[in-house]
């Protein structure tokens, strides 16, 4: 399946290094005859898979080692798609070695390390650090921020977000997801966690559950695989998300990712993989509106389980706002916010009660 190429404009070259080719193959085939951004190298602890992406994709050099690839002076930003647990060595040694950074979610895998990556940012104010969060760069999701900016919803009095998804395949495909240092709950919940406070703001209470399913037991994952999570945002408004990865899942009607807004002027509700959003604005009739048209933009690579699309996306926003000079977001410190808000829910499923989200 062919990518429709559909690339925007950034104002200057630059230099892609892509770590990590279980999902940062996405990004390598998305950008394939990009007129800016050149994807110059990529890297995979196993030097075959390198050596077979660089090749489907006509990326000019591969490596097994981090370090190689750093070395390169003609590489402006790496993206990071390694396994979670290494995300905090990899950006540490990206930023060293003087480049900017994309990172896929979740940024790291504890408060601790947000606040050595946000300190270490600070300290480095000529480079930039942006997380990839994917799923604010979904048509739905954009045209839900459009409506959203425009006033459209007027004032927002709730919000709900979900990341509901059949995760047998990932435990059969990623070995690593069932070793020590994996938690779906950074993995997978940030995803809702991080839409929800796009809109509501800084988080100051949660109240969380959790619980493990029997897929999750069969397929040999030990932690929690279910998330419910009430949130108390600094405004004093409230909202909802639902982490939920041991089903038998209806792919076809019901969302993976859903993020739902209800204002005083209007309710818009964003959906993927559907690609289609339902929305209702003061004084106009309820409404589905369908993005079928970009499906082999997002799809362009085994369909949805690589996600090319909204991959080239946020390279696009990421390197047009270091052109630019202005914090591509969500930038280290909203990332780390994140990361802040989801330590807090790990402490209140474990102590089983309401816990305040700390700052950075």
């Amino acid at each position: 399946m062919e990518g429709h190429r559909r690339f925007t404009a950034i104002g200057r070259q630059f230099g892609i290094g892509i770590v990590g080719l279980g999902e940062g193959k996405g990004l390598a085939k998305g950008l394939v005859d990009h007129p800016e951004l050149k994807v110059v190298a990529v890297c995979d602890a196993n030097a075959e898979l390198a050596k077979s992406i660089a090749g489907q994709f006509g990326v000019p050099h591969h490596y097994s080692s981090l370090a190689n690839l750093l070395a390169r002076e003609d590489i402006d930003i790496v993206a990071i798609y390694t396994p979670d647990q290494l995300h905090f060595a990899h950006i540490r040694q990206s930023f060293e070695a003087g480049k900017h950074v994309l990172c896929t979610k979740p940024l790291v895998n504890s408060l601790d390390e947000a606040k050595e990556v946000f300190d270490y940012v600070r300290k480095n104010p000529q480079r930039q650090l942006m997380v990839g969060q994917s799923s604010r760069f979904f048509g739905p999701m954009q045209h839900q921020r459009q409506a959203y900016e425009a006033g459209k919803l007027g004032t927002l009095s709730f919000a709900e977000a979900q990341y509901v998804h059949d995760m047998r395949w990932f435990y059969k495909e990623r070995a690593w997801a069932r070793e020590g240092g994996f938690d779906l709950l950074f993995a997978c919940c940030s995803h809702p966690v991080d839409l929800i406070r796009w809109y509501m703001g800084d988080v100051e209470e949660v109240s969380a559950y959790a619980s493990r399913t029997e897929i999750a037991e069969a397929n040999g994952f030990h932690g929690n695989d279910t998330f419910v999570v009430n949130l108390k945002f600094t405004s004093g408004k409230i909202g909802r998300v639902l982490g939920l990865y041991g089903l038998e899942h209806l792919h076809q009607t019901r969302p993976w990712i859903e993020v739902a807004l209800y204002g005083t002027k209007g309710t818009f509700i964003g959906k993927y993989p559907q690609l289609e959003a339902q929305m209702k604005y003061e004084g106009e009739k309820e409404r589905t509106e369908h993005y079928f048209e970009d499906i082999y933009h997002y799809f362009q690579f085994e369909g949805v389980n690589h996600h090319a699309g909204e991959f080239v996306n946020y390279t696009e926003h990421f390197a047009r706002c270091l052109h630019e000079g202005v914090s591509a977001m969500p930038d280290a410190e909203d990332g780390c916010k994140t990361i802040a808000t989801l330590e807090a829910i790990r402490q209140s499923i474990r102590e089983e009660r309401p816990v305040r989200v700390k700052g950075l």
